[in-house]
């Protein structure tokens, strides 16, 4: 049987998401911060590359199609582009071994969401958009090293069966979706509620609510 091949468009997907990402603030600049998405069809992984000799990552807006690296499903490269996949494709590996529902991943350093991840905190649930589109309060996961599949291990637990985002302790975020679109519009309401819970402590705190009390019985 024939082996699935890389298709390109995916490799040019990934670097324009990469411009959106470090234009939309999700990467301070470097290597920070990663993204993937899996080919429903051959369960290849496209995956942003991390720097090595030859090649420095001064910023994601210079991401190229030719600089992205494709794995399959356990991490075995499917091609010798010379690239290297970025050190966090455990974390990667082990969302979506544990999330078939998803195909696209994003790993950001935001601004408003790491200052959670730096005091260990959960951003509680306060707005009805993060019930409706995060599932509920965003977790922080268990400290994991960098690279490491205790780090993936580790998110896959905060995530759980059903949200959309967690936490990476004193590191980053991660939402994950369907599309480019939905994980940056996830980002963005992710580092919503993450403001709005930090500025809320301003006026006492924010007023939590019930994940089961968001939605009028009558629309459901």
């Amino acid at each position: 049987m024939n082996k699935p091949v890389v298709k390109w468009e995916y490799k040019e997907l990934i670097a324009a998401s990469a411009k959106r990402f470090y234009s939309g603030h999700c990467s301070p600049a470097m290597d920070s911060g990663d993204m993937s998405i899996r080919d429903v069809e051959s369960g290849y992984i496209y995956i942003y590359p991390r720097p090595h000799d030859g090649f420095e990552i001064t910023s994601w807006d210079l991401l190229k199609p030719e600089n992205v690296v494709v794995v399959d499903g356990e991490g075995n490269y499917i091609e010798d582009n010379g690239y290297l996949a970025t050190v966090e494709l455990p974390m990667h590996l082990a969302i979506y071994k544990a999330r078939p529902d998803i195909h696209v991943i994003l790993h950001s350093h935001p601004i408003w969401s790491s200052i959670f991840c730096a005091a260990g905190k959960n951003i509680p649930l306060s707005l009805a958009e993060q019930a409706i589109y995060l599932g509920g309060e965003t977790i922080c996961a268990e400290y994991g090293l960098v690279g490491s599949k205790q780090l993936g291990d580790n998110i896959v637990k905060a995530l759980g069966k059903e949200k959309r985002a967690a936490l990476m302790r004193n590191h980053g975020s991660v939402v994950i979706g369907n599309s480019f679109a939905e994980v940056f519009a996830l980002s963005d309401y992710l580092e919503h509620g993450a403001q709005v819970t930090v500025l809320g402590e301003l006026l006492g705190g924010v007023i939590p609510m019930d994940p089961d009390n968001v939605f009028d019985p009558s629309l459901l």
